[in-house]
């Protein structure tokens, strides 16, 4: 995160994951039983077929 925050603000913090918590809310409406957004802790996301 700090490569990619760089002067990031702590209220920043956690913006990629809320970003990702709703792009799976949004993916599992369409598609319950697939979840396309994997994560690695410590490393980041991926995504995978779903």
């Amino acid at each position: 995160m700090e490569l990619v925050w760089i002067d990031a603000w702590e209220s920043l913090d956690r913006t990629v994951d809320t970003h990702i918590k709703t792009l799976r809310a949004k993916l599992r409406a369409v598609n319950p039983e697939k979840a396309p957004i994997n994560t690695h802790r410590g490393m980041g996301y991926s995504l995978g077929r779903g």
